[in-house]
């Protein structure tokens, strides 16, 4: 038993002997608890670092393409891309820590980060192939290049490039529609995931790489969809696969018309594989007159009853407020007037036409102050006044040359060839500038495109491109102006447009739409008193209560002011109120029409989500809008927000701008 006790004991001290000792222990614990901080900060260091330095090569990628320099682009995306896997390496040493509270979720985020930039990179990669080909095909020499990014006039432009050159390039161009829409969608959708970044993060290094990344991208992002538009519309418009017809429309909005102005003006452009094969420029009248004996289609209404026009000629075709059913309208009626015509004639007509190009001195004004002043036909036409010029050309000084009267607008295919000349000739500093104010022509109606071809036409529609009137909210309205022979006074008349809504005595819903005209200018070559047939659209199912401050007449052939009756039908699927009113220089006047809410807008307020458009009608200058809804309970959210002081009551009032379709949105 000894024996064995003794065995026993000797086993059992040899074994305690093995233990560690505490003092070890704690010393091998805190080396290893150093060693992984250490290991923790130096990898937050290089995720930082390599995330910063991704940022950085992303936004001198977009640098270099705008250098027209895509090979050293792509090669900004190259040590982007490899700073991000860097970061990627050492992300989960860092996510290690993200227990700790407040930690995991900008760890989270980090990789979030990570993982948004590499998709910004590979969004941005087939862009920069495009803008290569774009280049490789155009044969450009470096120096060309050079000229173009440095921001000098390069020595060799679009228009000089052999046909078969053009032809290629736009191919290219139209042949990538289907990546540009791909890549449209994941920018829009990398700006989602950014600014859903910026919103949750708190921690400075995130938020200096997302900043910058967002503005990059809110910068690229209009001239992307641009892009992406024109090549879906090239096929069609440019002719690149058989030859085109466009029918251009010069829509002077001094004396505005419901689909945009009056047509004093019109051009047959003919395009093949790129390239504008020629451009006719007529007076509209040198049409309407030629061919008058051949037209039966009788004027609408209010056209014959106040502006004396017992047919229906092509100057008065773009009557319809949608602007895609306006042009519709002009092609039918350009092609019977064509029709009438023998083929040997010297006014350009066409057999048929496959597009429509229409736009305002607006329009015209902002590209001539990028482009500088154009002098054609002795005349200098400048952003100031070259609207009131071709105005007075027209009417006036070519009549004191003896020049017949259908030849007095051949200078405006003089002033649209230089123009395209000066576009086709700037550096690459002011294409931003181009496309600024090309788009907010689109934006505000005062350059609108129209094509027969379905796929073309759609892709213009959903671009908002084509000038549709289409509501998709509950409540929707739209004031339409026609200047009825009161020359070019429009841009000395200031509209403003009041939409109230509020419950009567009886407590049924009441609608109101005020237009007040404020005529701000004289008689003289250009001015007389303003008449105007306005229309007013609200949704369908809205019920004509009453209107005042309609006019039989204006002051001269109605002396006493007796008031006109309204007319009251339906176009472009909604309800319509017309009526006549005259403004006399000096003077204001307001139209009212008074209506009962149609049952889709009184349950839109009865469900608590009432939703409005505003359109705007094409050409129209931009306009002061009000809105004072009065709702029976309290606005809990509103977009556009109201200013503080009308914060929590039951109404929603707002003063803005029509310079473009609004929407509101209110919730209730």
């Amino acid at each position: 038993q000894e024996f064995l006790h003794q065995t026993e004991s000797a086993s059992v001290h040899r074994q305690h002997t093995r233990v560690p000792s505490p003092r070890i222990l704690f010393v091998f614990l805190c080396f290893g608890l150093l060693t992984w901080v250490a290991a923790v900060v130096f990898a937050s260091f290089q995720v930082t670092s390599k995330t910063l330095e991704a940022r950085d090569e992303l936004v001198a990628s977009k640098s270099h393409a705008l250098e027209l320099s895509f090979e050293r682009a792509h090669e900004s995306l190259a040590r982007a891309q490899r700073s991000l896997d860097s970061a990627a390496r050492f992300l989960p040493v860092v996510q290690s820590v993200g227990w700790f509270p407040g930690i995991g979720r900008e760890i989270l985020l980090a990789s979030d980060v990570i993982h948004s930039q590499r998709d910004i990179a590979q969004a941005l990669s087939p862009m920069y192939d495009l803008g290569a080909d774009l280049i490789r095909l155009s044969g450009l020499s470096w120096d060309s290049l050079r000229q173009a990014s440095e921001g000098i006039s390069p020595t060799v432009s679009f228009e000089d490039l052999p046909t078969e050159t053009k032809r290629a390039i736009l191919d290219r161009l139209a042949g990538s529609a289907k990546d540009l829409d791909l890549l449209s969608a994941r920018v829009d959708l990398a700006q989602s995931e950014l600014a859903r970044l910026s919103q949750d993060s708190t921690f400075g290094p995130i938020l200096n790489v997302l900043e910058p990344l967002r503005e990059e991208l809110a910068q690229m992002d209009p001239q992307l969809k641009i892009l992406r538009i024109v090549a879906h519309i090239l096929p069609t418009f440019a002719g690149l696969t058989e030859p085109s017809t466009n029918l251009v429309l010069f829509l002077n909005n001094n004396e505005l018309r419901p689909g945009g102005g009056f047509i004093g003006s019109y051009g047959v452009l003919q395009a093949y594989g790129g390239d504008i094969q020629t451009l006719e420029t007529q007076d509209v009248y040198a049409l309407d007159n030629a061919s008058a004996s051949g037209v039966t289609t009788l004027a609408p209404e209010p056209l014959s009853e106040y502006n004396q026009a017992t047919k229906w000629y092509f100057r008065d075709s773009n009557w319809s407020p949608d602007f895609s059913l306006s042009a519709q309208k002009s092609i039918e009626l350009f092609l019977a007037e064509a029709d009438v015509l023998e083929n040997a004639t010297d006014i350009p007509i066409a057999a048929r036409v496959d597009n429509v190009i229409a736009f305002s001195p607006t329009y015209a004004s902002d590209l001539l102050a990028i482009t500088g002043s154009i002098t054609v036909g002795g005349q200098t036409f400048t952003k100031d006044n070259v609207a009131d010029l071709l105005e007075y050309q027209v009417q006036y000084g070519y009549a004191k040359e003896g020049l017949p009267l259908a030849q007095r607008k051949e200078i405006l295919a003089d002033l649209v060839n230089e123009m395209k000349s000066r576009l086709y000739a700037l550096p690459a500093s002011k294409w931003e500038a181009v496309s600024d104010v090309t788009q907010r022509a689109l934006r505000e109606k005062q350059l609108i495109l129209y094509s027969a071809n379905e796929a073309a036409q759609r892709v213009l529609k959903q671009a908002d491109w084509a000038g549709v009137v289409e509501s998709i909210t509950p409540d929707a309205i739209m004031v339409v102006d026609a200047n009825l022979a009161s020359l070019k006074t429009d841009p000395v008349v200031d509209r403003t447009i009041s939409y109230v809504i509020k419950r009567d005595a009886l407590g049924k819903w009441i609608g109101r739409i005020d237009v007040t005209y404020k005529h701000t200018g004289a008689f003289d070559w250009k001015t007389t008193r303003y008449r105007t047939y306005t229309r007013v659209l609200v949704p369908v199912g809205s019920e004509f209560i009453a209107a005042q401050g309609t006019l039989v007449n204006d002051r001269i052939k109605d002396p006493s002011g007796v008031p006109g009756s309204v007319d009251v039908f339906e176009e472009v699927g909604m309800q319509a109120f017309g009526a006549f009113t005259a403004v006399e220089p000096g003077m204001s006047r307001t139209l009212s029409f008074e209506f009962a809410l149609a049952p889709q807008v009184v349950a839109a307020i009865d469900d608590g989500q009432y939703d409005l458009t505003v359109f705007k009608q094409a050409g129209a200058r931009a306009h002061a809008l009000t809105l004072d809804l009065e709702f029976d309970k309290n606005v809990t959210h509103a977009t556009p927000g109201e200013d503080p002081d009308e914060w929590g009551d039951a109404a929603y009032r707002l003063n803005t701008i029509l310079d473009q379709d609004k929407e509101a949105r209110v919730e209730l």
